[in-house]
């Protein structure tokens, strides 16, 4: 039985990395430097430390996703390494020289610190790893219990630090040291931020090919406020989603042959279902050139092309991060996760077909932050994941996929946790009723997103609720009791009642309200996105 010298890699702090920037062309950059690391910048230095051509490494390399069921050093003891599984800044691979393993860790790390400093990378290695059925998930499971150890014990410095005769960014707060020769000006800008800004234009190009190949006539853009916004409503959003248990699902594969069609089946149906949610959004526009008003949206072009309400910033594996339309967030959150899932649990093309996950079905959650579009990138992408984070938190309760949300409003400070406690203190009751369910059949069917959106469409075909009350009925939440009491009396006196929510017709219990979500999704969820909506 053959072993190999086993080495995993991993990028530690993705999101850090990617969105240390408020610009949205440095996170576009930094994201693809994460999708690629191993496929292209490790080629040279694989090619040195081998001593072979890099179209041999290419080769090599390509081999695990083309033909995940050949394992080439078993087949040729000539080939001096191989893939186990390379994705989302994670990677497995196998050397048959111990020594000449641990020199291209060196080499590797080294190169990094030249050509893309900022990147942390955590290393686990192991000998003798066995890749048969029987011995493969222990010794696959001993290199994850390393690894989790290595994270936490050392925190390599990969960025030059400040001095004090150099000049400090303001976007990152790191060293300026190189000349960008673009700027007409001959500006200086920090090293990490001049790699992210030349593996932008690569990301670009490959994304618009992909995208001229599907949807001709469409783009993505680079800028934030031309996704559709209009001026005085001018809102952006962050959509962060995460499937469930994932981890522990790869980690049951009994073979390095399955681990790697679980990882080609897992990215082929994430970028299955993205594709399906930018094909949504060609249709959202092709509706509004039909409409006579489309109020908070505007199409823009570039360069003859049409430019899309949404941009991908993070498409691997489970783990999607995507910017949009503010009033669109709520809709392609729960559009991609239906999507996803439905993909996922398909027992002919899915993954179920490897095995279930720990709640016997696959599940995703998806958290939102909206935000003006001048608002600091950087803490709406933070709120986004914090969001995420609850609503796992709730999934791990009660199973299924669920969505959390934020709308970010003046100069909110501290996490999520603390913006919604401090708000609860404020009056006897929470102003926020979620995270809410994609289960139709949620047992607390006001907690379910079918409930929330049915809310939000009797409020607004509902008469009595002009916009001018529907915003009245929002102020008196944010005051307390006295005044939501006061103001519903004055209502009810005109005919005007709460929309009934299973059970809810007062507008407070237990203390908490489905209604102020309700009030304030109205603003970000359009009508004519609502089932049965003109």
């Amino acid at each position: 039985m053959s072993t190999y010298y086993a080495v995993l890699f991993d990028v530690v702090s993705i999101q850090k990395y990617v969105f240390s920037s408020n610009e949205l062309v440095d996170n576009l950059g930094a994201s693809h430097i994460v999708k690629n690391l191993f496929d292209a910048l490790a080629v040279p230095v694989f090619a040195h430390v081998f001593g072979i051509t890099e179209e041999e490494v290419k080769k090599i390399i390509n081999s695990w996703k083309r033909q995940p069921q050949l394992v080439l050093m078993d087949k040729n003891l000539e080939v001096p390494f191989e893939i186990g599984m390379a994705d989302g800044g994670k990677a497995l691979i196998f050397f048959q020289d111990k020594i000449l393993g641990k020199k291209f860790i060196k080499e590797f790390t080294r190169k990094l610190l030249i050509e893309a400093p900022g990147i942390q990378l955590a290393v686990a290695d192991k000998e003798n790893f066995r890749i048969t059925e029987g011995s493969f998930k222990n010794d696959l499971n001993d290199l994850f219990n390393q690894l989790m150890i290595n994270r936490n014990r050392f925190f390599p410095e990969t960025i030059l630090p400040n001095h004090g005769i150099t000049t400090i960014y303001s976007q990152s707060g790191t060293s300026i040291n190189t000349k960008w020769p673009r700027c007409e000006t001959g500006q200086y800008i920090p090293a990490e931020k001049a790699f992210k800004l030349i593996y932008a234009d690569e990301e670009k190009k490959e994304l618009q090919e992909e995208l001229e190949n599907r949807y001709p006539g469409f783009c993505f853009t680079d800028e934030v406020d031309k996704l559709g916004q209009t001026e005085g409503d001018n809102y952006t959003a962050v959509v962060h989603i995460d499937g469930n248990g994932i981890g522990k699902w790869f980690q049951q594969s009994a073979t390095l042959i399955e681990y790697r069609q679980r990882s080609n089946d897992m990215r082929r149906i994430t970028e299955e279902s993205f594709w399906k949610l930018v094909e949504e959004t060609t249709e959202i526009i092709k509706k509004l050139e039909q409409m006579e008003e489309t109020p908070g949206f505007s199409i823009k072009e570039e360069k003859g092309k049409k430019v899309l309400f949404i941009r991908p910033i993070i498409l691997g594996g489970d783990d999607v991060t995507f910017i949009c339309h503010g009033k669109l967030a709520l809709y392609l959150a729960e559009k991609f996760i239906r999507i996803w899932t439905s993909k996922a649990n398909d027992k002919e093309h899915g993954l179920v077909r490897y095995g279930l996950p720990a709640n016997n079905e696959f599940t995703a959650c998806a958290g939102i932050a909206i935000a003006k579009t001048k608002y600091p990138f950087y803490r709406v992408y933070q709120m986004s994941v914090q969001s995420c984070s609850m609503a796992k938190h709730k999934a791990r309760e009660k199973n299924g996929s669920w969505i959390d949300y934020h709308i970010l409003m003046g100069s909110e400070s501290g996490d999520l946790t603390s913006i919604r406690n401090d708000k609860s203190k404020t009056f006897d009751y929470s102003l926020y009723y979620g995270p809410y369910s994609l289960d139709d059949q949620e047992t607390d069917c006001c907690k379910s997103l079918k409930s929330l959106k049915q809310g939000i469409k009797e409020f607004q075909f509902d008469n009595y609720w002009a916009r001018s009350n529907l915003n009245s009925l929002r102020m008196a939440f944010n005051l307390g009791k006295e005044a939501v009491d006061s103001f519903l009396t004055h209502m009810e006196a005109k005919g005007g009642k709460l929309p009934y929510r299973h059970g809810w017709r007062q507008a407070y219990k237990d203390c908490s309200t489905p209604y102020y979500d309700m009030l304030e999704m109205i603003e970000f969820y359009p009508l004519w996105l609502l089932e049965g909506g003109q």
